[in-house]
């Protein structure tokens, strides 16, 4: 048996030796089916939430209106929560209650998908009562019940659907691709952050040119940021070699790339981006939209190290030929690598001029720079002094 599960054992034990049911269930299951590695695992209970705080000595109430406490055993946090119902949906992802219950079956009835709709108890025995294991078998993606009622409980739901063909290369059974199609527009009510966690998950599987198909069969890209109208661009972008992709910073320059929007920052910003990646993509993007694959060495300088790096591997991506090492040979020969790295400073021209501060101290390190990059002159202090027209004392 997995350590993960082994590990977290007695919080299940302390459960049922107190007259409770508690399971391991979700997505720790299905990637333990799966042969999968788990990192950590969810458990579900009978057991409400004050008295799963009476069971455990140090809890910590995470989400205790839906039913989650987190109990702290063997030095390690452990979410539990107890089986619930949900009402109504009036936002298309919050339910409008959360009901409390007993029933193990009626909790995993309001799952997503019927491979995560697997328990497993303390003996490490199975509890499947929508087949997920069948569903797991056929390499399937199944909806619990009635699909569409489960993507207007959370239109996420939807895109979780592809992100799992992608990450698990599984396909989705014929219901739940139909109501996808039918229940699409519904995305439109999802959270930006929440559409782009999925969007990364998807990038990163090893199926990804039959997800995004999949994605644009159903138009989903319509209600994705910036990518209403962009079905021709993704197509190719589709069938790229995302398999050698090395950071997540490629998948948005290549998306960027892939529909060459005039304002890359405001499509960018639109994911809802953190501000550092949108400006790495920004200053890659000029770089890697014409396949920049030669570079001089000033280009190397001017460009950073994460730049050149960065438009390389979407290059790789795109079937070009992967350069770099050549290019790190290349740029640990420049005499610098930023400003910070010359032998002098503004202060240093101040005590040499003799007068006020202006915009002459940046246009001085400017010609300087220019002059240590292209080994006009050697950077040294002295030497830069002299080169100035500054006389030693």
């Amino acid at each position: 048996m997995n350590d993960v599960f082994l590990k977290a054992l007695p919080v299940l034990q302390k459960l049922t030796t107190a007259g409770f049911e508690a399971y391991f269930v979700g997505g720790s299951v299905r990637d333990y089916l799966l042969c999968r590695t788990i990192s950590d695992v969810d458990i579900a209970t009978s057991a409400f939430p004050e008295e799963v705080k009476e069971i455990f000595p140090s809890t910590y109430d995470t989400g205790i209106a839906h039913g989650t406490v987190t109990v702290r055993e063997n030095k390690e946090c452990y979410e539990v929560t107890t089986f619930r119902t949900e009402g109504t949906y009036e936002d298309f992802r919050r339910p409008s209650e959360v009901t409390f219950i007993r029933s193990l079956k009626e909790d995993l009835q309001r799952r997503d998908f019927t491979m995560n709709a697997i328990a497993m108890d303390e003996h490490f025995e199975l509890h499947d009562p929508f087949f997920g294991q069948l569903a797991i078998q056929n390499k399937e993606i199944k909806a619990v019940g009635k699909a569409s009622e489960r993507f207007q409980e959370d239109a996420l739901r939807m895109m979780r659907a592809v992100r799992f063909l992608s990450q698990l290369d599984f396909h989705l059974d014929k219901e739940t691709e139909n109501a996808l199609q039918k229940n699409i527009a519904l995305l439109q009510h999802t959270s930006v952050e929440r559409i782009t966690v999925e969007w990364v998950k998807l990038m990163k599987g090893p199926a990804v040119k039959r997800a995004i198909n999949v994605l644009l069969k159903v138009e989903m890209e319509t209600y994705l940021p910036g990518l209403k109208g962009e079905k021709s661009a993704l197509i190719p972008f589709a069938s790229w070699e995302w398999d050698k992709r090395t950071t997540e910073n490629v998948i948005w320059l290549g998306l960027a790339v892939a529909v060459k929007k005039a304002n890359v920052i405001s499509f960018l910003k639109a994911w809802k981006l953190p501000n550092k990646t949108i400006q790495l993509v920004n200053q890659a993007y000029q770089y890697a939209l014409n396949g920049k694959e030669y570079w001089q060495k000033e280009e190397l300088y001017h460009a950073g190290k994460e730049v050149f790096s960065l438009v390389n591997e979407i290059n790789v991506i795109r079937g070009q030929e992967n350069k770099q090492n050549e290019l790190d040979q290349l740029y640990e020969t420049l005499p610098i690598h930023s400003k910070k790295d010359l032998a002098i400073t503004g202060g240093d021209l101040l005590e040499w001029a003799d007068k006020s501060a202006g915009p002459w101290i940046k246009d001085t390190l400017d010609k300087v720079e220019s002059a240590v990059l292209s080994q006009a002159i050697n950077n040294d202090k002295k030497h830069i002094k002299r080169w100035l027209g500054y006389h030693e004392e």
